[in-house]
């Protein structure tokens, strides 16, 4: 009977889980880590690998359905620092939870890190890439030039530019490419800037960041020639650039990816 139990153990000890993600960043790590089939649950928005698409959704980023994740009978439920509420209140129900920060690249890659010990996989392989990346980032840097990140594109340029401020791993990437963050305000919460704010920081470059499938479709000519109209450098000397990969605004393993591509931009 003891030879028995010792044999069971390492199943009762690393045997499946059913995992809930809260955000499309951990859904990826999990199944980038082997472990997709042990998903019984994912964020709306979760949309990469394919097959995430087909598991059950628990709602939105900042409003995840209590009654949909208890349903969904999850050993364990993944969230990040923004999902603090609603993970007190799994942890007063008695489901295990995990709390994770993804905001800069060495939290991203200390939740990869987490994430593999909590669902029993190896880290490694996801976080070679990024060291690689970080390390060609480096390396090839030397642009100097002021560079200013925007999130969403959009036709209304009086409405708000959401920004990449300071303590982000955008900001970081821009480091990396050798580049420095056109926004230079001291500010702590997320910055908006108005027209006359962008005028004022006058920056080299701007990278205008497009998500399809959460930001709609947008014709590009036309949003590049209202750009164009600004009296900033970036747009004299034709240096608005948009991109639109999905991967770009998810804080996974894919960050290797986004370095890449940005630090590609920048040194045009």
């Amino acid at each position: 009977m003891r030879m028995i139990l010792l044999l069971l153990l390492p199943l009762l000890l690393f045997g499946s889980q059913r995992i809930i993600a809260l955000a499309p960043s951990i859904s990826e790590i999990v199944f980038a880590l082997g472990k997709g089939e042990e998903l019984v649950g994912v964020s709306e928005y979760a949309s990469y690998p394919k097959a995430v698409t087909s598991l059950p959704k628990i709602g939105g980023y900042s409003n995840p359905s209590l009654e949909r994740i208890f349903s969904l009978e999850p050993s364990l439920v993944i969230g990040q620092s923004d999902h603090a509420k609603t993970l007190r209140q799994l942890e007063q129900l008695g489901i295990k939870t995990l709390a994770l920060e993804m905001d800069t690249i060495a939290n991203i890659k200390a939740s990869i890190v987490k994430i593999a010990q909590a669902i029993h996989a190896e880290a490694h392989s996801l976080l070679f890439p990024i060291n690689e990346a970080v390390k060609k980032a480096k390396s090839s840097a030397s642009s100097g030039k002021r560079v200013l990140i925007v999130f969403g594109l959009s036709m209304d340029l009086n409405r708000g530019l959401y920004v990449a401020g300071h303590n982000i791993f955008y900001e970081e990437i821009i480091h990396l490419c050798g580049a420095k963050n056109a926004f230079d305000k001291v500010q702590l919460s997320q910055p908006v800037l108005h027209y006359e704010a962008l005028i004022d920081l006058n920056p080299d470059m701007v990278i205008l960041l497009h998500r399809s499938s959460t930001d709609g479709e947008i014709d590009y000519d036309r949003a590049r020639a209202l750009w164009y109209t600004i009296p900033i450098a970036a747009a004299k000397t034709r240096q608005i650039h948009i991109m639109n990969g999905e991967h770009l605004s998810i804080p996974s393993h894919r960050i290797a990816q986004s370095i890449g591509d940005i630090c590609a931009v920048i040194s045009k």
